[in-house]
């Protein structure tokens, strides 16, 4: 997507905001249950008047669930989904108004804050985020895009497809220069139904290193699960 689109899809995301009613009910309901750990180790080198090279560690883990409403899909087959998450200790949010792209772009309302986590989910919900026609003879594809300041390289392969039931291999490195200099890895194993449009199951490792300037660095690992609950749409 280029700058226009998201800018487009930044006054969509509003307008939907503005006139969706709070008793509409959305096209399809989804929950999560979710595990979330996090482990950060960081230094501060030595400044002029300051007591020396300083360093931390922290923890922090959650679980809870997380819904996602999909409210309408656009002619582009972008969704506008409406995320919230509920941890049992921190990891909490409001619902925010995002669109959604089978190429994993994710464009979110800027007024309100969304965790890292939420944008893990939404990314697999792209109404084509598995499309059959981009598979090589290896049962994989590739996408590159830029995102304002950010700039995302990702492949996907299909370890197994049992009649659109698939195990699929994701490889994701991100690089972020809005805030200092921010890379992210990741290595992702995903349940993903093609007959219903959506991940079942996702288990992520992902490894951040931020530099702030020449004064401090941190690297930080996520583990971060999920696991369908519940969709308004599934047969019963």
């Amino acid at each position: 997507m280029g700058i226009r689109s998201i800018a487009g899809v930044a006054v969509a995301i509003v307008l939907v905001t503005a006139v969706a009613r709070a008793d509409s009910p959305p096209l399809r309901h989804l929950v999560y249950s979710f595990t979330y750990e996090q482990r950060q180790h960081g230094s501060v080198t030595s400044e002029t008047g300051s007591s020396g090279a300083r360093s931390y560690n922290g923890n922090l883990d959650d679980q809870g669930t997380m819904t996602v409403d999909v409210l309408r899909e656009a002619q582009d087959r972008g969704l506008v989904v409406v995320v919230g998450e509920q941890g049992e200790y921190t990891r909490r949010s409001a619902a925010a108004t995002c669109a959604v792209y089978g190429n994993t772009t994710v464009v979110c309302d800027p007024s309100k804050a969304v965790n890292p986590e939420e944008l893990t989910l939404l990314r697999f919900l792209g109404a084509n985020f598995f499309d059959p026609n981009l598979l090589d003879a290896n049962q994989h594809w590739a996408i590159s895009f830029t995102q304002g300041r950010t700039k995302v390289n990702a492949d996907y392969t299909v370890r197994s497809n049992d009649s659109g039931v698939m195990k699929i291999d994701e490889t994701r490195h991100v690089e972020d220069t809005s805030q200092g200099s921010i890379t992210v890895d990741t290595q992702t194993k995903i349940d993903y139904n093609a007959n219903r449009l959506l991940p079942t199951a996702i288990d992520e490792y992902a490894t951040e290193e931020q530099h702030s300037g020449v004064v401090g660095v941190s690297s930080t690992t996520y583990q971060t699960t999920f696991s369908l609950v519940s969709d308004s749409m599934a047969k019963h």
